[in-house]
C-alpha cells in the first residue's frame, strides 16, 4: 500500500471541533480497515470499528517497537524514544509499568482526592478574581493537571512554564520540523537526567525518587528508561486531561438540561464522567503499530511490515455497541468505552483522571453557576496538528 492509495489523511480533520469527522460513521459501515496517509504522509491501515479497534490494540503481532525498524510508518515526524514505554512491547513495557503502577492505584487515588479538591478550590478561588474573559486552559485545566502530576512525581512546579512548551512539542504531527522537536526532546531529557541526580542527592517520598532507588538498588531499568518515564508520565498524563477537561465543559454547556441534573444530584457525576470520556477522548493520532506478520482485521489482512492505527475516538461511537452513540447519556446502563484504551497500554492514571475531572468539573459548575462559553461551540479550535488533539483556548466568562 502507498500513501498515494490513500483515501483519507489521519487524523482526519473534524467539521465541527467538539465532535469527530461524521466521516468515521460512513467508514464504519463501508470500509472499516481503511487505507489513511499519516500526517508524515507515510501509508497505514485504520480501524474504526470498536471489536476490531480492541483487537489491534491487544493482539501482540501488532508491534510498537517495530516502530524503530527502517521504512517503518510513522504518524510523527522525528525520531521516536527507544526508552519510552509508549513505544515498547512486552515483557519490556510490561516490566516498566508494574514498577508504576501501584502509585496510580484506586487505593492511592482516593487517599489524593482531599488534595486534589484543596488544589481545586484554591485555583477556582484565584479563578474568581479575574474580570473579563478567562481561558479555563490557562487559569484552571492547566495548573490543576500539572500541579497534580508534579506533586505525583515529585517534580518542581516552578518549571511548568517550560513543560507546556514541551509537551506542544512532544504532541506535535504538523506543526515544528523535526529539528524543532528534536531540540525540545533534548532539553526535556537534560532537564529530567538533573532532576534525577537531585533525586540522587535529595530523595524524598515520591514516584520519580523510588524510581531513583529502583535503578540504583535494585537494577530493575536503565538510566534511559528512568528518564523516558519521567518525561512520559509528566507530558501526556497531564496534556490528556487538559483535553479531556476543556471537552467536558464543552460537552456539559451544550446540554444544560444534564448539566442541571447534575448539579441537583452531585453523585451522578461517576456516571457523567465515563460518558463525558466517552465522547471526549483525547485524538488518536501517534500510535502506530507494526504487523510483524499478516494478521487479518476485519476482513482484511495486513500484511507482515504494514502498518495500523487503531481509532479509539470512532470505536466509541460505534452503534453497533453504543446506543444513538453520539448522544451525550449521563446515565447510560452500560458504558464499555475504550478511552482509556485496551491491552497491554491501558491507562496507567486512568483512575487519577477520573478522580480530576469529578472534582474539577463538579466544583467548577458549583462556583459560577453561570459559567458560559465567550464563543459559539463551533467557533473554538481544535488542535488538528497535535497527536493528542486539544483545544487552543476554552474561553468564558460567569
Amino acid at each position: 500500500m502507498s500513501a498515494e492509495s490513500a483515501k483519507h489523511s489521519y487524523p482526519i480533520p473534524r467539521t465541527l471541533p467538539y465532535e469527530p469527522s461524521p466521516v468515521y460513521a460512513e467508514l464504519r459501515k463501508d470500509e472499516p480497515v481503511c487505507p489513511v496517509s499519516l500526517a508524515t504522509g507515510d501509508p497505514a491501515f485504520m480501524v474504526s470499528r470498536y471489536e476490531d479497534v480492541k483487537a489491534v490494540l491487544s493482539d501482540p503481532r501488532l508491534s510498537r517497537e517495530e516502530l524503530f525498524r527502517p521504512g517503518a510508518s510513522r504518524a510523527q515526524v522525528g525520531i521516536p524514544d527507544p526508552d519510552s514505554i509508549l513505544n515498547l512491547d512486552p515483557p519490556r513495557q510490561t516490566k516498566l509499568r508494574q514498577m508504576v503502577t501501584r502509585e496510580f492505584s484506586p487505593r492511592r487515588v482516593e487517599g489524593m482526592r482531599p488534595y486534589i479538591q484543596r488544589l481545586v478550590d484554591e485555583l477556582l478561588d484565584d479563578m474568581g478574581k479575574r474580570e473579563g474573559e478567562v481561558d479555563l486552559n490557562d487559569a484552571f485545566f492547566q495548573p490543576l493537571a500539572l500541579r497534580i502530576i508534579c506533586e505525583l512525581l515529585g517534580v518542581p512546579f516552578e518549571d511548568h512554564h517550560r513543560f507546556g512548551e514541551w509537551c506542544d512539542h512532544f504532541m506535535s504531527l504538523t506543526k515544528y520540523t523535526p529539528q524543532e522537536i528534536g531540540k525540545a526532546n533534548a532539553d526535556m531529557r537534560g532537564y529530567f537526567v538533573d532532576l534525577v541526580a537531585a533525586k540522587r542527592q535529595n530523595p524524598g517520598e515520591d514516584l520519580l525518587s523510588a524510581l531513583v532507588r529502583k535503578h540504583d538498588e535494585e537494577e530493575r531499568l536503565t538510566e534511559a528508561e528512568l528518564v523516558s518515564l519521567g518525561v512520559v508520565l509528566l507530558l501526556a498524563g497531564h496534556d490528556t486531561t487538559v483535553t479531556v477537561l476543556g471537552g467536558s465543559v464543552v460537552t456539559l454547556l451544550r446540554h444544560p438540561d444534564q448539566l442541571e441534573k447534575l448539579r441537583a444530584d452531585p453523585s451522578l457525576y461517576a456516571g457523567a464522567i465515563e460518558e463525558l470520556v466517552r465522547l471526549n477522548e483525547p485524538g488518536d493520532g501517534s500510535f502506530v503499530r507494526i504487523a510483524t506478520s499478516d494478521v487479518e482485521i476485519g476482513g482484511r489482512t495486513i500484511p507482515a511490515g504494514g502498518a495500523v492505527i487503531a481509532s479509539i475516538s470512532s470505536a466509541n461511537r460505534d452503534s453497533r455497541v453504543f446506543d444513538d452513540p453520539d448522544g451525550f447519556h449521563p446515565q447510560r446502563p452500560e458504558n464499555p468505552h475504550i478511552a482509556f484504551g485496551h491491552g497491554p497500554h491501558f491507562c496507567i492514571g486512568s483512575q487519577l483522571a477520573r478522580a480530576e475531572l469529578e472534582i474539577g468539573l463538579r466544583s467548577l459548575f458549583e462556583r459560577f453557576p453561570t459559567l458560559q462559553l465567550t464563543v459559539a461551540p463551533q467557533e473554538l479550535r481544535w488542535k488538528d496538528y497535535a497527536a493528542l488533539g486539544g483545544w487552543e483556548r476554552v474561553p468564558v466568562t460567569w
